[in-house]
């Protein structure tokens, strides 16, 4: 992965082409599930061994996305103010997820958290692994596994990841020191994952996915999406209302119907940040199925800290007052 190289950025507006990169050779969608701080900090690390990603959200967000297709990524989010879930399954905070080469990532906050990865391929980890324990670990080789171990050899993890980004940040960085910290590191997590066997799924885990999925079809159908109601939504997971609705409050945090909602406004503010968009601001609310103007525009400033005319306004360079991304926490209701 080459010599060291450090970055550390803040974004203070929803940015999701920005945020595509923050996992190391991963192309990871974002979208804003909730009102909330707008202010998003990425630091990235990376070493001649692995690479290293954190991600300070404070908004709930859903991240999905492939990650890197010839290396390991490994997964942390030990710090939250809401739930957090990966792929469906909710993230204790002391768990570690590790990622297959090329798997797929769905990530999903409630409210604010902080996540960590660790980028590294197979053959460094396993080398590393029996040249301190005398043997490979017990790593998945597809989708992902959920490790739980003691607390304390996570925060072990969390510590080094830490101390190399304040090593990586100060102006003259030691080669020698960051290897050290490199080498601590491969042993902190080669150390969680040897005393923590992977955790089985919970019960009805494949059900909750295979329902997730559809509503996320759904949700991606854009407009349509906005026709389909609890019976209809059903019928296309071949599972009851009530089903439907418990497997989405287990694995993403929120019913069907507003994460369907919340998709559909994520839709607008692509379409309305588009520099080339020529669509007003009334006839895209309208196209994605926002036919209550007055209540889609308090909802959109609500989770996007702007008016959907200041985003176009922003975008176009026009000089307007900006409302600051520290917005309460007001709710967006299931509909709009």
């Amino acid at each position: 992965m080459g010599r060291h190289h450090y970055a550390d950025r803040t974004y203070t507006s929803f940015d999701p082409e920005a945020l595509r990169d923050v996992v190391h050779q991963s192309r990871i969608e974002h979208r804003l599930l909730g009102a909330g701080d707008l202010e998003i900090r990425v630091r990235n690390r990376t070493g001649p061994r692995f690479a290293v990603g954190a991600g300070d959200y404070g908004c709930a967000v859903y991240a999905q996305g492939v990650l890197h297709p010839g290396a390991l990524t490994i997964s942390l989010a030990p710090m939250r103010r809401g739930e957090v879930f990966l792929n469906g399954r909710p993230l204790p905070p002391h768990a570690l997820q590790v990622y297959a080469e090329g798997a797929s990532i769905d990530y999903v906050t409630t409210h604010a958290a902080c996540w960590h990865t660790v980028t590294v391929t197979r053959e460094d980890l396993q080398a590393h692994a029996v040249g301190r324990l005398g043997r490979e670990l017990a790593i998945p080789v597809a989708g992902c596994a959920q490790f739980e171990p003691d607390p304390a050899l996570t925060r072990q993890v969390l510590e080094q990841i830490e101390t190399g980004y304040r090593l990586a940040s100060e102006p003259v960085a030691d080669p020698e020191t960051q290897l050290y910290c490199d080498l601590a590191l491969l042993d902190a997590l080669t150390e969680a994952l040897a005393h923590a066997p992977s955790t089985p799924e919970p019960r009805g885990a494949r059900t909750r996915r295979r329902i997730m999925e559809v509503v996320e079809s759904v949700a991606r159908q854009g407009a349509q999406s906005a026709e389909i109601d609890a019976a209809a939504l059903s019928r296309l997971c071949a599972a009851s209302e009530r089903l439907v609705e418990h497997a989405m409050r287990q694995g993403v945090g929120m019913p069907p119907k507003r994460w369907l909602t919340m998709a559909r406004f994520n839709r607008v503010y692509v379409e309305l940040a588009d520099p080339g968009n020529t669509r007003s601001v009334t006839d895209t609310a309208l196209h994605w199925g926002f036919n209550h103007l007055g209540r889609f525009a308090s909802n959109y400033r609500a989770v996007f800290g702007e008016s959907p005319s200041d985003t176009v306004a922003r975008v176009r360079g026009e000089p307007r007052p900006r409302l600051t991304a520290r917005v309460a926490a007001a709710r967006v209701p299931a509909a709009a």
